[in-house]
């Protein structure tokens, strides 16, 4: 086997990293729906003794939340309070658990103990969001659910030796739930660094079109999922300068769901 020329680790400098993310989301399960955002994430890490890494991520939103649903209005408020977090990763980037998790919950409640003053009844969806944030393992498993979570954690091991390699990643279908995609993944050396692709295209299991069937009655076929992801990572600035994910469901004939998003 040749040895590998590209090594795409998750490394970063010990300065704080910039990425403008823009998500885009079309679903037609009946009643076509379209929804967009556009947030910056910063992550800073730090080397543990044990090789181990500190990431701390904050989300900053570049406008407020338009919407006349109250409701979704203060989960939005609640979710994005939530933010920074600081998480432990392997070399790769790999997800290992929470840090400081009490301390995160801490400045939650103080950041959201003023929203009864703006919103009515809140209280009781505050409550219901304290109770889930306080489960660690539950909190985190539905975090990570989210696209840019999904990017900033996918740097997989390959060779670049001419020839794909096998590889997964588990795709969150909002109110439908979770599919992993199975595919092949390859890489090609650039100038500056190196750009990697990756694409699966599947059926969806059993358990999934169920759920699918009850949202989307006039399905005619059997539920396709195709997922490409583009990744392209600068050596001098050692981290991953772009990472693109487009993940399509169809029906056989037409796409009821869509979504893109975009680490810039």
């Amino acid at each position: 086997m040749v040895e590998a020329r590209v090594k795409p680790f998750q490394k970063y400098t010990s300065e704080i990293h910039d990425y403008q993310v823009e998500n885009a989301l079309e679903i037609q399960f009946g009643e076509a729906k379209g929804f967009y955002s556009s947030y910056k994430i910063t992550l800073q890490e730090k080397t543990n003794e044990d090789h181990t890494k500190n990431w701390l991520i904050d989300k900053v939103e570049d406008s407020s939340f338009p919407s006349e649903n109250k409701f979704m209005e203060i989960l939005h408020v609640l979710e994005q309070s939530s933010y920074p977090l600081e998480i432990k990763v392997d070399e790769k980037g790999n997800f290992l658990e929470a840090v400081n998790h009490q301390k995160n919950i801490e400045s939650w409640k103080q950041k959201t103990s003023g929203l009864k003053e703006k919103y009515q009844n809140v209280d009781v969806f505050r409550n219901q969001y304290l109770s889930a944030f306080e489960d660690e393992p539950v909190f985190y498993k539905n975090k990570l659910k989210e696209p840019f979570w999904n990017l900033l954690l996918f740097a997989p091991h390959y060779l670049d030796n001419g020839e794909k390699t096998h590889e997964s990643i588990v795709w969150n279908i909002k109110g439908i739930g979770d599919v992993e995609c199975v595919g092949t993944i390859c890489a090609e050396q650039r100038d500056y660094g190196f750009e990697s692709f990756f694409t699966s295209e599947i059926k969806v299991p059993e358990t999934i079109k169920d759920e699918l069937d009850k949202k989307y009655l006039y399905q005619k076929g059997q539920y396709q999922v195709k997922l490409t992801i583009k990744m392209e990572y600068n050596s001098r600035k050692k981290q991953y300068s772009t990472k693109k994910a487009d993940f399509i469901l169809s029906d056989g004939e037409k796409t009821v769901y869509r979504e893109t998003i975009a680490m810039i």
